[in-house]
């Protein structure tokens, strides 16, 4: 049996993970090696050949719709790839790409979303959408946390600097015990709390998760922006067995159904006290939620839905 192509297309060359946008590496890069061990051939940025299916990822301009279109004349599927609602007004999508998006979706064979609650946002617009959560690499990402200090627990936080700002209404609880792990830009946000710095880095990250006892992710989310993202930030400690405390976002929800350890702001009065206190009491295995968003299991479901659509 032939092997599936797959041409992945990117506008970034950069291979190196510190360097490139995290939606590349996560979504991308790292998947390579998974979709040729589940038996496709996989190119990157190679506009000279015929595919099978080709995947282009992830900003909603004009150029892109043009990859779009040249694609479908080389291959039988071509498929746009978001990491963030395209198809609502909102702090990163204006007029003009929101009606690019709205062409992309006519385009394109389907759109890949990377949360459930994109897919919502996509489905009036697009031919096919199909959700793959953002994927983790375990061979990276390969212990787990072990004696979590509930008594005098550090707190963990890691995510765009910009974001960091919801931390503040817990400052008088987390001052001088909370690890944050970012870009140096940081340092332009407004804290208002003692904190420890860690600059990202790909190869350290999950070392550095591991010193912390509890994650904490509280946002803001009631908008068609910031209710999208995806489940990565709190994946990367639930599937180090982290308990983490988080806001309701969407696929935060989603990815509670796999991880037991995770407790909402909202079902506990906004009390980090009390959300501890129910975290003593969870199981903090993440034998589950490996096994779902690993990039051997996301992989296959994708190349599944590939074959299937192929079939069509």
């Amino acid at each position: 049996m032939q092997k599936l192509r797959i041409g992945l297309f990117i506008t970034s060359l950069d291979r190196d993970y510190n360097k490139t946008a995290a939606s590349y590496w996560i979504r991308i890069l790292q998947m390579m090696e998974y979709y040729e061990q589940l038996g496709a051939k996989v190119y990157l940025n190679n506009y000279f050949r015929k595919y099978d299916v080709a995947i282009v990822f992830r900003k909603s301009k004009p150029k892109y719709l043009k990859i779009i279109k040249y694609l479908k004349l080389l291959s039988k599927r071509v498929y746009f790839d978001t990491c963030i609602n395209i198809f609502s007004l909102h702090e990163e999508i204006g007029p003009e790409r929101l009606a690019t998006a709205y062409k992309i979706a006519k385009t394109a064979h389907g759109i890949i979303c990377a949360s459930h609650r994109i897919a919502e946002h996509a489905k009036p617009h697009a031919h096919n959408v199909y959700v793959m959560e953002d994927p983790i690499n375990l061979r990276h990402f390969n212990h787990i946390k072990e004696n979590i200090n509930f008594d005098s627990p550090v707190f963990g936080w890691s995510g765009v600097g910009a974001k960091s700002v919801f931390l503040n209404r817990y400052a008088n609880h987390i001052s001088g015990r909370i690890i944050l792990i970012s870009e140096p830009q940081i340092e332009k946000v407004t804290l208002n709390f003692q904190f420890e710095y860690v600059r990202w880095n790909y190869e350290a990250f999950p070392d550095e998760l591991l010193r912390c006892d509890v994650a904490l992710l509280p946002r803001d989310y009631n908008d068609p922006y910031n209710d999208s993202h995806s489940s990565f930030k709190a994946l990367v400690f639930a599937v180090l067995g982290i308990p983490i405390i988080a806001s309701k976002v969407p696929s935060y929800v989603k990815l509670a159904s796999y991880y037991d350890g995770i407790v909402f702001l909202e079902d506990f009065n906004d009390s980090i006290d009390d959300c501890l206190a129910e975290l003593r009491t969870r199981e903090l295995k993440p034998n589950r939620v490996r096994a779902h968003y690993s990039c051997e299991h996301q992989g296959k479901l994708l190349l599944d839905y590939f074959n299937l659509q192929l079939q069509y």
